[in-house]
C-alpha cells in the first residue's frame, strides 16, 4: 500500500500522529496477510493484534507510544508471514515489541498525568500567594487612613484609641485566617507532591519495563581492560540530573552487562564532579552505585555484589571545566 494513500489530515500531521496512523496500517496489513495464505487464523498473531488492538481503543492512552506501537505491528506483520524455522524468534520479538508498545503509551500517559499535577500544584501556590498579597494590601491601606485620621482629629483620642483597639482585633482575625489558609494551601500542596511523587514511581517502574524489553538489543556500557578484570563506566547522563535514577537507556545497558557477567564478583562504585557539598556528594555517588547494583541483582547477575561512594575523589579529568565535571560524574563497575 503507498503511503501518499494515506488520509491528507494525517500526512500534515506530526512524527507521532503518522506513527499511529502507520502503525494503523500495518495493522491492517497484518490482518489482512493470513487470509490471503491461508484460511486457519494464526492464533499468536490474532492474539497480538487483539492486544494491539485493545491498546487502540484505550482513550487514555490515545496518541501515546506512537513509535513503539509502529515497530510492533511491523513485529505482528513479520510474524505473520514468518517461515516455519523462523516463526520461533519472530513470535519472540512480536511479543516483546508489544509489551514495549503497551509500556511506552502507559509511560507517556504517566508523563502527562504528572505534568498536569504539577501544573495545577503550581495553580494553587499562585493562588495562594495572590490571596495573602490582596489581604496584605487591604490592611496595609486600611492603617494608613487610620494614621492620617488620628492626625486631623487629634482632639478624639479616646475614640481613636478604640478604633486603634478594633482594628487590632481585625488584624489579628484577619492574621488567623491568613495562617489558616496558609496551613491548608500547605497541606495541598503536600498531598499534590505525594501523588506527583508516586506518578513518577510509576513512570519509573513503566521505564523499567521497557529497558527489559530492549536489554537484548541494547549495547553494553564503554569498557576498559585493567589487568585481568574489566571496568564498565556508565557515563552521569546515565542517571537523571542530581538523582539515582537511570535513565531507560542506562537501565537497558545494565540489563544486558547482567547477562554477560554472570555469576563473576562485580564491584560498583560511584564517583561526583567538586561541586557542591562534600557530604551530599558523597551521598549521591552512593545511591547512584546501589541503583546500578540492584539493577544487576534484578537482571541475572549472581556473583557477589560490593558497592561504594567516593564522592569527588580520583576525578579523571579537570573539575574546573564543564567538559571534565562531566567525565568525573560517573559510575564504574569492575567485573573479575
Amino acid at each position: 500500500m503507498r503511503l501518499d494513500r494515506f488520509p491528507t489530515t494525517a500526512r500534515r500531521a506530526g512524527p507521532a500522529a503518522r506513527a499511529i496512523a502507520a502503525a494503523g496500517l500495518l495493522l491492517a496489513v497484518v490482518g489482512a496477510t493470513p487470509a490471503l495464505a491461508t484460511d486457519e487464523v494464526d492464533p499468536a498473531v490474532a492474539r497480538l493484534q487483539a492486544e494491539l488492538a485493545r491498546l487502540d481503543a484505550d482513550a487514555q492512552l490515545a496518541g501515546m507510544g506512537g513509535v513503539d506501537r509502529l515497530k510492533a505491528a511491523q513485529a505482528v506483520q513479520a510474524l505473520a508471514v514468518a517461515k516455519s524455522k523462523e516463526r520461533a524468534s519472530a513470535q519472540f520479538i512480536a511479543e516483546q515489541r508489544v509489551r514495549a508498545a503497551v509500556a511506552a503509551a502507559q509511560a507517556d500517559a504517566l508523563a502527562r498525568q504528572s505534568a498536569e499535577l504539577d501544573r495545577e500544584r503550581d495553580q494553587i501556590m499562585i493562588d495562594a500567594s495572590r490571596r495573602e498579597a490582596e489581604n496584605a494590601r487591604r490592611e496595609a491601606e486600611r492603617l494608613r487612613t487610620q494614621n492620617l485620621a488620628r492626625q486631623e482629629e487629634a482632639l478624639r483620642l479616646q475614640e481613636e484609641a478604640e478604633m486603634e483597639r478594633t482594628a487590632r482585633a481585625e488584624t489579628f482575625a484577619l492574621a488567623e485566617q491568613a495562617r489558616a489558609d496558609a496551613e491548608q494551601a500547605r497541606r495541598l500542596a503536600a498531598s499534590r507532591e505525594r501523588e506527583a511523587a508516586l506518578a513518577r514511581e510509576e513512570a519509573e517502574l513503566a521505564s523499567s519495563l521497557v529497558a527489559e524489553a530492549l536489554a537484548a538489543d541494547a549495547p553494553l556500557p564503554p569498557s576498559r581492560s585493567v589487568g585481568p578484570a574489566t571496568v564498565y563506566t556508565l557515563a552521569g547522563s546515565a542517571f537523571a540530573s542530581g538523582r539515582a535514577t537511570l535513565t531507560t537507556e542506562a537501565n537497558a545497558s545494565l540489563r544486558r552487562l547482567a547477562m554477560e557477567v554472570g555469576g563473576r564478583s562485580i564491584e560498583v562504585v560511584g564517583y561526583t564532579d567538586s561541586q557542591g557539598a562534600a557530604a551530599a556528594n558523597q551521598a549521591l555517588s552512593l545511591r547512584r552505585a546501589e541503583a546500578v547494583a540492584a539493577i544487576l541483582k534484578e537482571s541475572g547477575a549472581t556473583g557477589s555484589i560490593r558497592t561504594e561512594g567516593r564522592g569527588a575523589a580520583d576525578p579523571v579529568a579537570d573539575n574546573g571545566t564543564a567538559e571534565g565535571r562531566a567525565k568525573n560524574r560517573r559510575v564504574e563497575i569492575t567485573v573479575r
